[in-house]
């Protein structure tokens, strides 16, 4: 009988606990995971609500994912990613957001500047 098969004859030999505590991994993923929501709490929270405010955008100009990839220039798995909320956003993918679905995700300091010039301009 070589080693492995005596192995596993001690394994059926012992009771279930005993058995699973033996063979069990530890998870501490999930350690790991409430550790980074907590410390990214602030952030995670503005970026949930504007995927929520991009995916309502979407629902109102009859727009699928696909399509905002490519007006935004980028790929459709990464408007996925951003449509989960769990995507750190820079400022020129909001700013790209903003332009391509005609909304306002975030107050910016010039803001009212972008506002006035944008109100200025004629209709094109």
């Amino acid at each position: 009988m070589n080693l492995a098969c005596l192995n596993c004859f001690k394994l059926q030999k012992m009771d279930a606990v005993t058995r699973l505590k033996l063979i069990a991994v530890p998870d501490t993923e999930w350690i790991k995971e409430a550790q980074y929501q907590r410390d990214n709490d602030y952030w995670l929270q503005i970026s949930f609500e504007i995927a929520t405010a991009v995916l309502s955008a979407l629902g109102k100009k009859d727009m699928t994912q696909r399509e905002l990839a490519k007006l935004m220039g980028c790929s459709p798995q990464y408007v996925n990613k951003i449509l989960k909320g769990s995507e750190n956003l820079t400022l020129e993918t909001i700013c790209k957001l903003e332009k391509v679905l005609q909304i306002k995700l975030i107050e910016t300091p010039y803001s009212h500047l972008r506002e006035a010039n944008s109100s200025s301009q004629p209709a094109q």
